[in-house]
């Protein structure tokens, strides 16, 4: 499944393309309409680049969650937590674990993964919503230039 992911573009980067691809040209509205199709797309590849990494992501927390829960109610035996590095942990009542995970390193890195690909998909999807708005604005604008020139 590692080969199926396209390339994910950083966020930074996403907003430098799409601060290209927003720009319209007046002059020829006609190829503007075919460009949309192409940019939509673009950006829909971002899209499921981006939710594929934040599922992995997922995964990946949840398993590691799993693994803290047993580390924190004291489950886990001393090659467990020598392979993983980690020194035994007390004990926490059942009713203050959440406390622990919520403040947890181990899984605050995951969730700082997670992040960027959220944001980007944010991003992307705001982008995708204005393409397909850009129909209509090339259409609109159509219309106004026949009305001032008269047609």
């Amino acid at each position: 499944m590692h080969g199926c992911i396209m390339a994910i573009v950083a966020l930074d980067k996403i907003d430098e393309m799409w601060q290209s691809d927003s720009k319209i040209d007046s002059t020829e509205p006609g190829t503007e309409i075919l460009r949309i199709p192409v940019l939509h797309a673009k950006y829909i590849q971002q899209i499921m680049s981006h939710s594929l990494m934040i599922k992995r992501l997922m995964i990946e927390y949840n398993n590691m969650r799993k693994l803290r829960v047993d580390y924190y109610n004291g489950r886990m035996d001393k090659d467990q937590l020598r392979q993983l590095g980690w020194s035994q942990f007390g004990f926490v009542l059942k009713s203050d674990i959440n406390v622990y995970l919520d403040a947890d390193p181990e899984l605050s890195k995951i969730k700082a993964k997670m992040v960027p690909h959220e944001e980007a998909v944010s991003y992307c999807n705001l982008v995708v919503k204005e393409l397909n708005a850009r129909t209509y604005q090339l259409r609109a604008y159509c219309d106004w230039e026949k009305f001032v020139a008269g047609k």
